[in-house]
């Protein structure tokens, strides 16, 4: 640089500095260090870039893993039932003088498998129209007891199939909601049939509850099933996560808690779960009471 030059020439020629050579050199000095003060922080903004970008990547490697989860996830529901349908009713097909007892049964399972596919298909577009604005919301009068009584009954036959016992302790006179009803029982359904998957068999304990207070009224569904490891806690409610862990992943496909958790945010409420691992979970969910 200049100052430099000026420098090792007074030093030559044993010169003294000048003022204003003086003051060249320190004026240089200070764009120098504030050279090096942009460098440093450019660097340091390019290193935050990188792992952003880096912490990005990584992320939708996860979610990509996830997508391949789930198309395989869905793949198997779909075929099995499917194999199930397809066996049967070649079977009644090539021998048309089964006996009357097989045909009830045969049939049975076919209707059972069917209503499986149906509701597989019916959470995959769940989830896409409500995540693209297009659910339709059918609003009414909406009576909470009547509608966990409601839940409990349609999926009676789950908790029987296991050898489950459920308990319901509902509160009298809960406050009307004016929601829509229909999505509200896919909820508990939801709940109920999660809590189905995952207790002991012959030894299940299901506990409904049903409250209020002057903000809200409440729901929880406890059971005394394998629980829900504290990693998978964070993200239960993310789309194609299901609980269980590799030790006991359960059939579907992991749609059933986010849907619920989206309806629930609808009405202005929350979904939450609280577990431990071994020692089962209660999902619970709060909407708001109407302002009178």
């Amino acid at each position: 640089s200049a100052s430099a030059r000026v420098m090792v020439s007074t030093v030559v020629q044993e010169e003294p500095l000048g003022l204003d050579e003086v003051m060249n050199i320190l004026d240089e000095a200070s764009q120098v260090r504030a050279y090096s003060h942009q460098l440093e922080e450019k660097s340091q903004a390019l290193e935050a870039a990188t792992r952003e970008l880096r912490a990005a990547n990584e992320q939708l490697k996860e979610y990509d893993r996830l997508k391949d989860d789930f198309m395989s996830s869905v793949t198997h529901e779909l075929r099995t039932p499917l194999t199930s349908i397809r066996a049967l009713s070649e079977m009644m097909l090539e021998d048309p003088k089964t006996d009357l007892a097989n045909r009830k049964r045969f049939l049975g399972i076919i209707v059972s498998e069917t209503e499986r596919l149906t509701r597989l298909v019916n959470q995959v577009l769940d989830m896409a129209k409500i995540e693209s604005g297009h659910a339709e919301w059918h609003n009414s009068d909406v009576d909470m007891h009547e509608l966990v009584e409601h839940a409990v009954d349609a999926t009676a036959q789950l908790f029987k199939d296991r050898g489950a016992v459920v308990e319901m302790a509902l509160a009298e006179q809960v406050p009307v909601l004016r929601a829509d009803h229909d999505r509200l029982l896919q909820v508990m359904i939801n709940l109920l049939s999660n809590a189905a998957k995952f207790v002991p068999a012959n030894a299940g304990k299901i506990k409904v509850a049903l409250g209020f207070n002057d903000d809200e009224i409440r729901v929880d569904v406890t059971d005394n099933g394998i629980g829900i490891p504290p990693e998978l806690e964070p993200v239960i409610f993310e789309k194609f996560r299901q609980g269980g862990g590799e030790r006991a992943r359960p059939q579907g496909t992991g749609l059933g808690l986010p849907i619920s958790k989206q309806i629930v945010e609808h009405f202005g409420g929350r979904l939450w779960v609280s577990a431990t691992t071994d020692k089962g979970a209660t999902f619970s969910f709060v909407l708001p009471r109407p302002s009178a």
